[in-house]
């Protein structure tokens, strides 16, 4: 008995974008599963947009929407096919051993659907019977892919779950050469040794050469301005050697312009020391972001009393590219006196309920989990749930011992990983300053300024910390062996 294989190709419209280093994916891909005995026909599925080498393939099947039930359910009256493994198309790391042992697994215990729980989607695949898909009851939902059916459902199928060690989902890295970080991650990887490696030697290849990580900013945090109406008492603002004011409008496009030297997407938060929302040219600079290709998300982290009608308009007419995300510390006027300093409480609450009906879905609010705030904190979460606003719990990060510590319970993991924010992330002051990381508030250990060198140049100048850091070699200022966000994760 065999399993037919699936190259899925999941939003690819052009050729170039199933290539790595100049080799055409689906090709190279159905060479490697011909040495499989248990593997039968290789097939194809290309979204209706597709247009390339594959349109006109006797194999090659066009859907209109998701791989939902409907779809395998054609797929396999065409194919005629007892059994099916989809692989994405992008997967240039893809190893033919897992593959064969998946299939083997999948056959000789008579599953009706297999996949792997810790295996990244570039290395893996998932293997559907025909007897499951006839099986399968009509649902409401028509649209759900069928993993997703299957894998909220586990109790009424014949499951059979592949693990294979080691897990190397801490890296998070997806493997799927359509999304461009990961592309050059493995093509870093795989000029270590001119070959694409197998699973097993992936994490130690990693391991023993950690720069092929560090490939560019995915994050980038700009400090518009260090003004703020309100005195929060878990602030550093009031703590730097001089209060920042507003970052000259030039800087911005100058970022901009300087972030396509890495030509990778990328997120970028208004945050820092002060409220964004204050900066005089704030919309023209929302703009700008969000006219940027690479840009992907842009984050307005706002205590919410800037957020009035003049941003709920903007918001109405933006591409769907900015996320706000409001800080609330109280459930009523006494408790967020307490917490901010000053009595905004009704102005901010009237602002998020304006701002969740004009953009739904991309609004949160977002309380810190202090002393101060876990008195409430149900009542909080089941106000604001009631309403459809999400909640973010946030940690409190003292600064390095800046502020003072009102957490009540410690979430940090036992053993400590390489940072996630010298990995992935820049921050940058109102001055333009580049700073260490976010905990170097007041630029002491400043990687340059965006004047006086490029963010590449940065950037690289900066290795040299992260692959310490991943060494666990921490330096002395500032004090990263002290430091407890090298865990939390931004995009």
């Amino acid at each position: 008995m065999k399993s037919d294989i699936l190259l899925f190709i999941d939003s690819a419209t052009s050729d170039s974008e199933l290539l790595f280093l100049d080799l055409f994916l689906p090709e190279l891909l159905a060479q490697r599963l011909q040495t499989i005995e248990a593997a039968g026909t290789v097939y194809y599925s290309v979204p209706s947009k597709y247009h390339g080498k594959l349109s006109g393939n006797a194999a090659c099947f066009v859907r209109s929407g998701h791989d939902d039930v409907e779809f395998w359910k054609d797929l396999f009256a065409r194919t005629g096919s007892g059994h099916l493994c989809k692989i994405y198309a992008d997967s240039p790391f893809m190893d033919p051993s897992i593959i064969r042992e998946m299939i083997d697994h999948h056959l000789t215990y008579l599953a009706e659907f297999t996949f792997s729980e810790n295996l990244p989607a570039g290395f893996s695949c998932e293997i559907v019977s025909k007897e499951l898909i006839e099986a399968i009851p009509d649902l409401k939902e028509k649209t759900l892919p069928l993993s997703q059916v299957i894998k909220a459902n586990l109790n009424h199928f014949d499951i059979e779950i592949y693990y294979k060690d080691p897990d190397i989902r801490d890296k998070r890295i997806s493997f799927l050469s359509s999304r461009r970080r990961d592309a050059v991650i493995m093509e870093r990887i795989y000029s270590l040794g001119s070959a694409f490696p197998a699973y097993e030697s992936v994490r130690g290849i990693i391991e023993e050469h950690p720069e092929v990580l560090h490939i560019g900013p995915s994050y980038l945090e700009i400090e518009l301005t260090g003004r703020c109406d309100l005195e929060c008492l878990f602030c550093y603002r009031n703590t730097l050697k001089q209060h920042h004011g507003d970052m000259e409008k030039n800087l911005v496009p100058m970022l901009l312009e300087q972030m396509k030297s890495f030509n990778l997407p990328y997120t970028i938060c208004f945050g820092g020391s002060g409220e964004p929302l204050m900066h005089p040219n704030i919309f023209e600079i929302l703009s700008m972001a969000e006219s940027d290709p690479l840009v992907e998300s842009i984050i307005v982290e706002t205590n919410g009393i800037y957020a009035d009608a003049n941003y709920c308009a903007h918001l109405s007419k933006d591409g769907g590219k900015i996320k706000t995300i409001v800080n609330m510390n109280g459930m009523n006027a006494d408790t967020y006196t307490r917490l901010h300093g000053k009595d905004f409480f009704e102005r901010v609450h009237r602002n998020i309920l304006s701002l969740s009906e004009t953009a739904p879905g991309r609004v949160y609010i977002q309380i810190m989990k202090i002393n101060e705030t876990e008195p409430f904190l149900d009542a909080y979460y089941d106000f604001w749930e009631k309403l459809k606003v999400p909640v973010i719990l946030q940690k409190q990060n003292t600064y390095l011992g800046r502020i003072e510590d009102r957490r009540y319970s410690d979430l940090s993991p036992l053993d400590r990983i390489p940072c996630w924010h010298l990995q992935r992330d820049l921050y940058i002051t109102a001055d333009g300053s580049v700073t260490f990381c976010k905990q170097d508030v007041d630029a002491v250990n400043s990687a340059g300024t965006i004047r006086s060198a490029t963010l590449n140049e940065i950037w690289e100048n900066k290795k040299t910390s992260f692959i310490s850091d991943y060494r666990k070699k921490y330096p002395a200022s500032p004090d990263c062996a002290s430091c407890d966000e090298w865990y939390t994760f931004n995009a």
